[in-house]
């Protein structure tokens, strides 16, 4: 199978996963996020989202997948057992949000407020950047894009290596991402 064809598969993979939090749920559609990649920056857009709505975003690698697949099937294809089962692996990165950088930033947007999820020094691969919006009792709004992140040649060489088994090295020297399951900078 090719790169490209690894990559679909686990975009798709991913999709689905997705799509089963929200089959038949009434989802309101209200936060419209935007994303935007720079060289190894990913920055998404929260535009109009509804009162109280709250955003959080995740770069997954498509190699993922089948945790992710798994964790649906197994959860029922609630959204929250997907995202803690993001959350347990290293190579999710969470987009951060609003706060003093350096000191604290919060995972998610501000409810109620547009606002921005960022990630900066990004290893260059192939990712699915899933964003998640959540109102306090409503049903969790699910969008996915993909996200070529990094150089193009060095963003499929990253994929490749991570669906080959090889898993790409850490962040080191306190990049300003992490994965779920990290600690907030």
């Amino acid at each position: 199978m090719t790169i490209a064809k690894k990559a679909a598969a686990g975009l798709t993979a991913i999709a689905t996963a997705a799509g089963l939090t929200v089959a038949g749920a009434g989802v309101a559609n209200a936060a419209a996020p935007v994303p935007h990649v720079f060289g190894n920056q990913v920055v998404v857009d929260i535009n109009q989202p509804l009162e109280g709505q709250t955003c959080l975003g995740m770069l997954v690698p498509p190699y993922a997948a089948a945790d992710l697949a798994g964790a649906a099937v197994a959860g029922g294809g609630d959204l929250m057992t997907i995202v803690r089962a993001l959350g347990n692996r290293g190579d999710v990165i969470s987009l951060k949000g609003p706060g003093i950088p350096g000191i604290f930033n919060l995972p998610m947007t501000l409810p109620g407020q547009p606002g921005k999820l960022t990630a900066e020094n990004v290893p260059s691969n192939i990712y699915a950047l899933a964003v998640i919006c959540l109102t306090g009792g409503g049903p969790a709004e699910p969008h996915l894009f993909p996200a070529v992140v990094g150089n193009p040649l060095d963003a499929f060489a990253g994929s490749a290596a991570g669906s080959s088994g090889v898993a790409p090295a850490p962040i080191q020297g306190g990049g300003t991402t992490g994965s779920t399951s990290g600690s907030a900078s």
